[in-house]
């Protein structure tokens, strides 16, 4: 089977109404296929293996849900009105709460998930922020207790991935409304928002060579929290460190550049990634030499900093940067083709004729008559260069074989190049 299987396909399968073929080829999908059977769990509206609450569905009865009241930080509420989601509030500012997703599909917790007994988990990475008004009932669950992490992310194909996608795109829609009230002076996205969809994208599409954290603390950097810019992420990938954050004017003085290059510094980071969620939708990319000011050639005007790439929204900014530096790219398997094979003799004849070759041009150069006939002398030496490199093949000196090759006889370069 080719990709997942269509919803409609599953739910003929809970109904029993697929033939036996089908529900067989459907099945063997399933087996290997977490997201996929999530999905069949939710329509038969059972509990996860072992126990524990129903799945959070419109279609089916949750834990007691209490309508009305505020939220407060570590309630857990039922977000959204049509296509609800689980979310437990962390914290609320405003007309705007912070929130991570959470499931009773406590199978696909994976290292970034805190997971409560053995029902329910918390997925903190997709920390977003929501309008307080998505926020529609309390639900009654209980989130007392040592939190754990699940296993880490095996690898690109593991379908834990997909579920955070669908998770941070179902965060992202119910955001939408309120930002969608105009089509022309639309309010720009939160970096709460830019940082859960920055980080889906990256592991999405990068792979497992790239690790992405969250962060949302400065610590002790105290001239980047007093500019009040926001960090939103680390990216990792094959050692090349880049922290985003998110600057309300960019890095327009000064001031702005020797905050960045402090967070450069004290993070141990290749670059810095800015974006300007609340004027622009695209980033810049600043590395060390970038942050300092610098000297146009050839007039010798002296320049401010100014970022390596710049023009390009985040995601595409980090990736450019990275193909160009991680290398992650060229370190990835090749795709399996059928190779041919290397004639090894006939690689060392191609170079040395091309050796031999351009010596031989060089003779032109000389005004010294026998030393311009040596230089000419190579020309069509390249078979007899070649023998004498492949004895390093059977163990032998090259180095004999060279001399042997320049010593005196009738067909050899050296003789006329003595001439």
């Amino acid at each position: 089977m080719n990709g997942h299987p269509l919803d409609v396909d599953l739910a003929d399968l809970v109904d029993g109404v697929l033939d036996q073929a089908e529900a067989t080829q459907l099945e063997a999908h399933l087996a290997g296929c977490l997201l996929c059977r999530l999905k069949r769990r939710r329509l038969l509206g059972a509990p996860p293996a072992g126990g524990g609450a129903p799945l959070p569905s419109p279609h089916f009865e949750l834990p007691a849900v209490q309508e009305g009241g505020e939220p407060t930080a570590g309630d857990v509420w039922l977000a959204g009105a049509d296509d609800r989601l689980l979310v437990q509030v962390l914290g609320v500012a405003g007309d705007r709460a912070t929130v991570a997703p959470v499931t009773f599909d406590i199978g696909a917790a994976d290292d970034e998930t805190l997971g409560f007994g053995r029902s329910l988990a918390v997925h903190v990475a997709l920390t977003t922020e929501l309008p307080r008004a998505a926020l529609t009932a309390r639900v009654a669950v209980d989130l007392s207790g040592e939190p754990t992490p699940g296993p880490p992310v095996t690898g690109a194909d593991d379908p834990r991935l997909e579920l955070r996608q669908h998770l941070a795109d179902a965060l992202a829609a119910l955001d939408e409304p309120q930002a969608a009230t105009t089509a022309v002076g639309a309010p720009p996205p939160r970096p709460e928002h830019v940082r859960s969809a920055l980080i889906a994208d990256l592991r999405a599409m990068r792979g497992p060579a790239c690790a992405v954290r969250a962060m949302d603390a400065w610590e002790d950097l105290v001239l980047a929290d007093a500019r009040g810019w926001v960090p939103l992420a680390t990216v990792d990938e094959v050692g090349v460190v880049l922290v985003v954050l998110d600057a309300p004017h960019g890095l327009a003085d000064e001031g702005d550049f020797d905050a960045a290059r402090s967070v450069l510094t004290r993070l141990n980071a290749t670059a810095l990634v800015v974006t300007t969620t609340a004027l622009s939708h695209e980033a810049d990319v600043f590395d060390a030499s970038a942050l300092h000011a610098g000297i146009d050639l050839p007039c010798g005007d002296h320049t401010p900093p100014r970022p390596l790439i710049s023009g390009l929204a985040a995601f595409d900014a980090i990736a450019k940067f990275l193909d160009q530096h991680s290398g992650a790219r060229a370190m990835s398997p090749p795709t399996r083709t059928p190779v041919a094979g290397v004639d090894v003799g006939d690689v060392l004849r191609q170079a040395a004729a091309s050796a031999a070759a351009d010596a031989a041009r060089q003779g032109a150069r000389f005004k010294i008559l026998p030393k311009r006939r040596g230089y000419e002398s190579l020309a069509g030496a390249d078979d007899a260069i070649a023998t004498a490199l492949q004895r390093a093949f059977t163990g032998e000196s090259v180095v004999d074989a060279l001399q042997e090759l320049a010593g005196p006889g009738p067909d050899r370069p050296s003789e006329r190049a003595g001439e």
